[in-house]
């Protein structure tokens, strides 16, 4: 039953992300933000979805390969905590869904590193983004 509800509630963030990206990303580069309107629910995010986030970019996502266990940074990435943005300036959800799907051209950054899927990839970027907006704990 928790993970029906779970489940639901990560199809809603997926959907209003997809909403978003669907609109907003034909006219859009991976290094402007979206406007206030177009962002998605962030309060949608729950601890489940933040969880799922950290599992995969501590295992099969391998991010914390270059940005560190903490999400401090390190040689060939910077650091996913609250810093000043190079690519998803700000630190927007969608901002950062789309690098984790898209890559960032010109770096090592992959579009879905270590085979993630898209949903996969909202977790991760729901973690991320809870970390550096929430205070979650890397």
């Amino acid at each position: 039953m928790r993970t029906s509800k779970v489940m639901q509630t990560a199809g809603v963030v997926l959907a209003t992300l997809a909403g978003v990206l669907g609109v907003v990303w034909p006219a859009f580069t991976h290094a402007q933000t979206l406007p206030a309107q177009a962002q998605p629910d962030t309060g949608a995010i729950t601890p489940a979805m933040i969880d799922q986030g950290r599992r995969i970019f501590h295992g099969k996502g391998m991010c914390f390969a270059c940005h560190g266990m903490n999400l401090e940074g390190g040689p060939v990435a910077p650091p996913l905590k609250p810093h000043q943005w190079k690519d998803a300036k700000g630190g927007d959800l969608s901002a950062i869904f789309y690098v984790d799907t898209h890559g960032v051209p010109g770096t090592v950054m992959i579009a879905h590193p270590g085979g993630i899927s898209d949903a996969e990839a909202a977790g991760v970027a729901a973690y991320i983004w809870s970390v550096g907006h929430r205070g979650v704990k890397p």
